[in-house]
């Protein structure tokens, strides 16, 4: 779901770290989860202050709107499952509610357990169940797009493709890294990007990588992925912490000359993740203007 012009598009900044800022309390295992029962004007705001500094793209905040992340939070099993669902929808009538017309509304899932611990994989049998369940509700919801993000597990992305290849929908997937040629979990991206080809995903991305390694990995997926791809790294001068805490990230200047490299290099879409705001994604709106201008 890209522009049929080569326009592009912009995917927007961080959701988590942006209610942290604003002085929300994100406990984990569900994080960000409830906020959108619990304070949806904040949710409807942040969403809104993306769309004004020039997203196209905006994610609905459903990182952790799974029924495991509730019952890790222990709710018992039907009230996690319907007050996980009573959140994922309102998740996404926030996106819609901000979005309008012309504003592509991506549905995130991460991964099962925490996107920074692949080894925490709850095997392929629970996963069937669990990505199905929560890509149909998401499609139902009404959402764009599927964007599975922050997938570093190499067992985990297979099985998560492969129980929703039947869905009518567009599938996106989003790679977290161990370093430039690597998952988090070490599978080597020439193995994997490859593989990636017969599960008929539409686009490949990159995000809540360091700029660095982002930059290296582009090189890699350049060579062994041919459709269409995009970034969405932190802002971060090091990794965040598990709750999503940068304690020194790039100036907004640093991160633009980050985007100019990745328009040179042909993204299709560019954003941001942990630790970024608006002002960054005025900043690459500006960097996108720019560039299809020169």
């Amino acid at each position: 779901m890209t522009s049929s012009n080569n326009q592009v598009q912009l995917l927007d900044g961080a959701m988590g770290t942006e209610l942290m800022r604003v002085g929300l309390d994100l406990p984990l295992p569900i994080w960000s989860g409830d906020i959108n029962l619990t304070h949806p004007d904040y949710v409807r705001k942040i969403h809104k202050a993306y769309l004004t500094g020039g997203a196209d793209i905006l994610t609905t905040n459903t990182f952790r709107t799974t029924p495991r992340a509730y019952r890790n939070n222990r709710y018992a099993e039907h009230e996690a499952r319907l007050r996980s669902h009573e959140s994922l929808e309102m998740a996404v009538k926030l996106a819609r509610q901000a979005a309008g017309d012309g504003i592509i509304v991506a549905g995130s899932i991460a991964p099962l357990e925490d996107c920074y611990e692949p080894e925490l994989f709850p095997g392929v049998e629970f996963a069937q169940r669990e990505f199905r369940e929560l890509a149909i509700w998401l499609q139902d919801a009404g959402v764009d797009a599927l964007l599975f993000e922050t997938m570093g597990c190499w067992p985990e992305i297979k099985t998560a493709l492969s129980v929703t290849g039947d869905l009518q929908i567009p599938r996106w997937l989003s790679l977290i890294l161990q370093n430039g040629n690597a998952l988090l979990d070490g599978t080597d991206l020439t193995n994997v990007l490859p593989d990636i080809k017969d599960y008929g995903i539409e686009m490949v991305l990159l995000n809540c990588n360091l700029c660095s390694i982002t930059a290296q990995a582009v090189d890699v997926l350049l060579t062994n992925w041919k459709g269409l791809w995009g970034v969405y790294p932190n802002v971060g001068a090091a990794m965040p912490t598990k709750e999503g805490v940068i304690e020194e990230k790039l100036t907004i200047e640093e991160f633009a000359n980050e985007i100019n490299k990745y328009l040179t290099s042909g993204a299709n879409v560019v954003g941001a993740c942990c630790g970024s705001n608006p002002d960054y994604i005025s900043a690459a709106r500006e960097a996108i203007d720019l560039a299809a201008e020169n």
